[in-house]
């Protein structure tokens, strides 16, 4: 969060939540085609090449995606509620999803205990984004106020990817790379953070 005695307000999270793993593993096995351009998940042991889900398939997993990555867009959280083709679909790969989730976002928390370990911090309220929020406010001669939701993912590319109005996703080798990672969020962070002349426009 902001540093004492700023009246800055942002705030970031974060994690490789269970629940944006088992999603996005059902993507990848059900041959969803996913709006957000996010890559296919590394280390699943799924085919390479899945036929393309059909439109009724897609449809049902967006809608239940929106509600993995923007909860207080009031969606149900399970994979329910829709064809039963769909639920079909979701059942048949259910289990291997959560078991894999659980599997990687252990790896994560092992990773985000050597970054510590070696003296790069594993939270978000200090680091890369802490000072490229700085400099973004100094900048932009405005204080930063924004709710952040940051996965670290293990994808088969590297790179930063928005995958809802408060929410991006990370590849996590990228994540490992403090110059390649702060060059990744510079752009990020001048979107979360216009400058006081923007606002003022907004507002009128």
């Amino acid at each position: 969060m902001h540093t004492s005695g700023s009246p800055s307000t942002w705030r970031a999270r974060e994690d490789a939540s269970r629940d944006v793993l088992v999603a996005l593993y059902l993507r990848d096995a059900l041959g969803v085609i996913d709006p957000s351009g996010l890559p296919r998940l590394l280390g699943t042991g799924l085919p390479a090449s899945t036929a393309p889900a059909d439109e009724m398939t897609g449809w049902a997993w967006i809608r239940w995606w929106v509600s993995v990555v923007e909860p207080e867009a009031g969606i149900p959280a399970l994979p329910e509620h829709a064809t039963p083709a769909w639920e079909a679909a979701v059942h048949k790969h259910l289990d291997d999803a959560r078991t894999w989730a659980d599997v990687a976002h252990q790896e994560y928390g092992i990773r985000l205990a050597e970054r510590a370990f070696s003296g790069e911090t594993g939270d978000t309220d200090a680091g890369v984004l802490s000072e490229l929020v700085a400099e973004r406010e100094q900048a932009a001669g405005t204080h930063a106020d924004f709710d952040l939701r940051i996965e670290v993912l293990p994808l088969t590319t590297a790179g930063i990817w928005w995958i809802g109005d408060n929410a991006i996703a990370v590849d996590e080798l990228l994540r490992e790379k403090p110059d390649d990672y702060r060059q990744a969020l510079a752009p990020i962070v001048e979107r979360l953070v216009p400058s006081a002349a923007d606002r003022e426009r907004d507002r009128s």
